[in-house]
């Protein structure tokens, strides 16, 4: 397997990770133990799936994520939310509408990964499709406690 392909996979694998983990201490708090156990493995799993993969997921540097758009310089992020934050404080700061300001792009080392609407949502690479569902919503995450 390629690097680049690891180290996308492996992102992803941390994010499943980091997911999972607060699923199941969700789980715990509401005393429901079968679902927390569920989410547990998955997060074990998720967790040495990633680290066979042979450390990509131990640089942090290769690990970050880059917010790209054309005209304007690469702005690395640490997670979606970061990369959602990057992406809205530029839009907010150039003051351009969205027939002026491009999308973005998240890349990991040179592929793309996914792609950041005018709005600020996370979308999978690729064109939209109706029915389709962000990868990050910066919405719910704003009103989330």
């Amino acid at each position: 397997m390629d690097p680049d392909t690891r180290t996308v996979l492996a992102w992803l694998l941390r994010d499943l990770q980091q997911d999972a983990r607060s699923k199941s201490r969700q789980s715990w708090d509401r005393r429901k133990a079968f679902t927390a156990a569920y989410w547990a493995a998955v997060a074990t799993y998720a967790g040495h799936i990633r680290r066979a993969l042979g450390g990509a997921g131990s640089d942090r540097v290769r690990m970050l994520l880059l917010v790209r758009q054309p005209g304007f310089p690469d702005v690395p992020a640490h997670d979606w939310a970061d990369a959602s934050r990057c992406y809205c404080d530029r839009r907010d700061r150039y003051g351009l509408g969205v027939s002026e300001f491009p999308e973005g792009e998240l890349a990991i080392g040179d592929r793309v990964i996914a792609r950041i609407s005018y709005n600020g949502r996370i979308w999978l690479a690729g064109p939209w499709h109706p029915g389709d569902k962000p990868l990050y919503d910066n919405w719910s995450a704003a009103s989330a406690p």
